[in-house]
């Protein structure tokens, strides 16, 4: 029968959050500040200090430090395990004063951040340890219609808050299901992906035994449909294991590594996933 990947018992509250690099995480007081010139908080050192979890009866989980870039993060309950950055760059992780070009508001800018790790009772949530939210708006009169921020307060991330963030820059949600046979992979597909989906066909990876699914939408705009799957995604299968594991790469890099190339970490993740039997 279909259905999310459940494991042994769990309790119905998510596990505690495991962070991958140990960061003070500051509430930043801005005020209407006429200057502040760099990012309201310290980035991580050089060499980020080792990952820290907390292991719960319920969680089931580990995690294994390899070196100063990389953890791999291990989910016996779920059965699977994908490598995962220590830290990573995102935009609007922190926030300056700026008073170009006749602003006077806090805005958004690059900021280096610990990841975190969430686990929910079927799936896992990957995003940064934290965040900043833009307070005291002021609305600016046409024509610019631009809104200035006098504060700028930087919060610690929750499952609730991942939850919330379906397809946004910077989180992964990696669900796993059971599958027992094919119809319950086409059955996985109209729940995941739209009813008006269907399996284009599986191919090889490199991990022995697990395929990759492709899913093929029928084209015309969201509107008219049930199925446009205009973003990336990823779609892994293990026929012997009797699972999948789905998750939306979106349409850009999520973990950054380099904010001027944009480059990322996603496909080394991606490719490092694998499931345990």
């Amino acid at each position: 029968m279909l259905g999310p990947r459940l494991g042994g018992t769990v309790k119905s509250n998510a596990s505690p959050v495991l962070l991958l690099a140990a960061l003070l995480l500051t509430l930043v007081a801005c005020g209407p500040s006429p200057v502040l010139p760099t990012a309201t908080s310290e980035p991580p050192s050089a060499t980020p200090e080792p990952p820290t979890h907390t292991a719960t009866p319920e969680a089931e989980s580990i995690l294994v430090p390899i070196d100063a870039t990389w953890s791999e993060y291990i989910n016996e309950r779920l059965g699977f395990a994908i490598r995962v950055p220590n830290t990573i760059f995102q935009y609007g992780g922190d926030c300056v004063w700026s008073e170009a070009d006749g602003d006077h508001s806090y805005r958004p800018v690059w900021a280096e951040l610990p990841v975190a790790i969430f686990e929910d009772v079927d799936r896992v949530y990957i995003t940064a340890a934290s965040y900043v939210e833009f307070t005291q708006p002021t609305p600016e009169a046409p024509p610019g219609y631009r809104t200035f921020f006098a504060g700028c307060e930087r919060f610690t991330n929750t499952i609730e808050r991942a939850r919330a963030m379906e397809m946004t820059s910077g989180t992964w949600e990696i669900v796993v299901w059971d599958i027992e046979n094919e119809a319950d992979l086409e059955a996985l597909i109209d729940e995941v992906y739209g009813e008006d989906c269907q399996l284009e066909g599986t191919v090889e990876t490199d991990v022995p035994g697990v395929l990759r699914v492709r899913v093929l939408g029928n084209g015309p705009p969201p509107e008219v449909t049930t199925c446009w799957v205009n973003y990336m995604y990823v779609f892994l299968y293990s026929p012997e294991l009797g699972r999948a594991a789905t998750w939306i790469t979106g349409q850009s890099t999520y973990f950054v590594i380099d904010p001027d190339t944009h480059e990322g970490y996603d496909y080394t993740m991606e490719e490092s996933f694998r499931f345990l039997p």
